[in-house]
């Protein structure tokens, strides 16, 4: 049932206003502590919440303070399951206490209704797990990476730079700018910005090891790239204005297999970086772009690889997506709706791709206190997190999936908990946190738990 916060919410709201009058009454909260953000509690420890009572109630053009002398509190869990709670009104009357021990992470409502005066107060509760990754951090002495992967050998990848297991560094691209980089395995794909697709291995030696080369086309080069997907094989790269396919042959020769236009010129750019798509793999042969729409909402056309190498649209309508893309993964896209700060707040969703097509496999309700949720795509796979309130004691959760595939649960991420949202990235391997300083800068890394 997905009703029992509304059918509580309906008796309550019985117990509050303005007495027997029949004059109309307009209350309105005099404390409000919204400016903190959330509450935010950890599973299995045992959670205080404070409720503000009093009220200023406008009747007939008389304003009165008043303060109720009795309380009562529900609190559901995310899956709309009553949680054992208890609640008692302050010795002023000007406020409630509600304690209760949450079992299970995501958003949790609260409804505590004050009588025989007072107000009924509904809020939303974000209840957060311990990080379930690696306690331990690896330390790369580079600025903090925009693009950061590591090879199955243990070789990481930082804008460019492979930093090998003994420290020493590897620049693997010719030109002063960061070329893109994925990396599949032990392979590492490179596209520089001097035109020209690089594919490395590591084979476990002092360096990695280059197995091919291509000078890119003048007549279908790599503008800027947007999105890409790669395989120890294959490299899907979306950029600016095509879908290019790149492919390492038996014959260990590196190949362009095609080009294909995507862009329509109505595309809206989103993220703070303004990106134009995001590619989501469906199959070995079959691609979606993830694209906005000029009407704010989004789209996932379809692109089917065909008998010449490359990619074609396959002319069938585009999944509707409602909101703005946040994150994606491989197989997976998240999406944003509404605004923070607003009325209804706003909403994650975690769409993956399932027979064929996307479907929505959980979601978050982000009450409007919560900062808003925008982030740079163009770097790679990227998992959206929310930092929940602006006091020294909020910290930053990442929302993971539960196993009912409904509500979002919640997972708080290491390291440094008061660091701005454009110094931490989150991606489905790692958690990274760093600095821009021009001398001494390091990006600290956590390993998240495979799968």
């Amino acid at each position: 049932m997905k009703t029992a916060p509304l059918l509580a919410l309906s008796a309550l709201l019985a117990l509050s206003g303005c007495g027997a009058s029949d004059d109309a009454c307009f209350p309105t909260t005099i404390f409000d502590d919204s400016s903190a953000g959330p509450p935010a509690f950890r599973v299995d420890a045992p959670a205080s919440l404070q409720v503000s009572a009093l009220q200023t109630l406008s009747c007939s053009g008389k304003t009165d303070s008043q303060v109720p002398d009795s309380v009562t509190a529900e609190v559901f869990d995310p899956d709309n399951q009553l949680v054992p709670s208890e609640v008692e009104l302050a010795v002023n009357g000007m406020s409630a206490v509600v304690r209760f021990t949450p079992k299970t992470t995501g958003r949790h409502h609260v409804l505590v209704a004050f009588a025989p005066v007072g107000s009924v107060q509904q809020l939303g509760v974000y209840v957060a797990r311990t990080w379930s990754g690696s306690n331990t951090a690896t330390t790369l002495p580079l600025p903090r990476c925009t693009q950061l992967d590591r090879t199955t050998r243990g070789t990481w990848l930082c804008d460019g730079v492979a930093v090998h297991a003994d420290g020493r560094t590897q620049r693997l691209g010719t030109s002063t700018l960061a070329p893109d980089v994925a990396v599949a395995g032990n392979v590492v794909w490179v596209v520089g910005s001097e035109g020209r697709v690089r594919r490395f291995e590591d084979t476990g030696g002092t360096e990695l090891e280059l197995t091919g080369s291509l000078l890119l086309s003048t007549s279908a080069p790599v503008t800027t790239i947007q999105s890409r997907l790669a395989t120890q094989n294959e490299l899907w790269v979306l950029d600016s204005q095509r879908l290019h396919r790149f492919v390492f042959t038996e014959a260990g020769v590196l190949a362009a297999a095609g080009a294909t236009t995507w862009i329509s010129g109505t595309e809206t750019p989103f993220g703070t970086d303004n990106t134009l798509g995001l590619l989501v793999r469906v199959s070995s042969e079959r691609v979606l772009v993830v694209k906005m729409t000029p009407l704010a909402d989004s789209q996932a056309c379809s692109f089917q690889l065909e008998s010449d190498g490359a990619f074609a649209a396959t002319g069938e309508p585009c999944l509707p997506l409602r909101g703005t893309p946040v994150g994606y993964e491989d197989g997976v896209v998240w999406m944003r709706a509404g605004a923070p700060f607003q009325a209804g707040g706003q909403t994650l969703q975690r769409w993956a791709v399932s027979d064929g097509t996307l479907m929505e496999q959980g979601s978050l309700v982000l009450d409007s206190r919560v900062e808003g949720v925008v982030t740079a795509l163009r770097a790679g796979f990227l998992v959206p997190d929310v930092r929940l309130g602006f006091l020294p004691t909020s910290f930053s959760v990442l929302p993971v999936v539960s196993a009912s595939q409904g509500p979002l649960g919640l997972e708080i991420l290491p390291g440094t908990a008061s660091l701005a949202s454009e110094l931490r990235t989150v991606s489905p391997r790692f958690y990274w946190e760093g600095d821009n300083r021009v001398s001494g800068a390091s990006t600290v890394v956590y390993e998240r738990p495979a799968g």
